[in-house]
């Protein structure tokens, strides 16, 4: 799988959140898969990198891997794209966007699973 590329693989569990979701463990991250692109590649939303409701989701892209960081208002529902980053097999970053964009998820898309997860974890925060 190409999480591998990012840390040896340790563990792959079963969670149940709003359906089926896969998660893997490696030495030092915890990813959750969120959904799926075209190609039926997982996209990953990188536990660890969450700070408040910024977060970043990760997916393959080609032979390398994108990194695209977020940010929910979540009280607002609205979601942002604050930086993308794409990275070959071997870990060169070869391209990088930090403009600050609104994006309008789809339903039940990875950016949208994505936001309700961070959203509810930052929510119960603040109980």
């Amino acid at each position: 799988m190409w999480l591998k590329k990012i840390g040896g693989l340790v563990a792959i569990l079963s969670l149940s959140f709003s359906g089926m979701a896969i998660a893997e463990t490696t030495k030092d991250n915890f990813y959750l898969q969120v959904g799926s692109n075209r190609n039926g590649d997982p996209i990953v939303l990188d536990l660890a990198s969450v700070k408040g409701t910024e977060y970043t989701l990760l997916e393959q892209h080609g032979n390398g891997i994108e990194r695209r960081t977020l940010r929910a208002a979540c009280i607002q529902g609205r979601l942002f794209s604050r930086r993308l980053a794409v990275y070959e097999s071997n870990g060169h970053l070869t391209r990088v966007d930090k403009t600050e964009q609104e994006i309008f998820p789809k339903p039940r898309s990875a950016d949208a699973n994505s936001m309700e997860i961070v959203c509810r974890v930052a929510a119960n925060r603040t109980k």
